[in-house]
């Protein structure tokens, strides 16, 4: 299975092989932002929630059968509030 988030910050491709899945779901305990869930249908996790991984990568190095691959596409590489301050600066240069 492959996922991809193409969010504001960042594009987040999640490859998740489904047939070497155990079911551990060490994944979704370890995961902080709650970006995995467990598919009751097909017995593997998922990402459900996308947007809010942090890339920690703390799901994939969990993974008892190195079934999760995260592969960043594009970050953001300035920080957000640095650049809205820069452009209040030049709407404010300009008025």
């Amino acid at each position: 299975m492959v996922v991809e988030n193409r969010g504001q910050q960042q594009s987040v491709r999640y490859v998740v092989d489904t047939d070497r899945c155990c079911g551990c779901r060490r994944c979704i305990r370890r995961c902080q932002e709650n970006v995995w869930q467990w598919d009751e249908e097909h017995h593997h996790a998922y990402p459900k929630y996308p947007d809010e991984c942090v890339l920690c990568y703390q799901c994939e190095m969990d993974c008892l059968n190195n079934v999760i691959d995260i592969q960043a596409i594009a970050t953001l590489q300035v920080d957000p509030l640095e650049y809205s301050a820069e452009l209040m600066k030049k709407k404010e240069a300009e008025q």
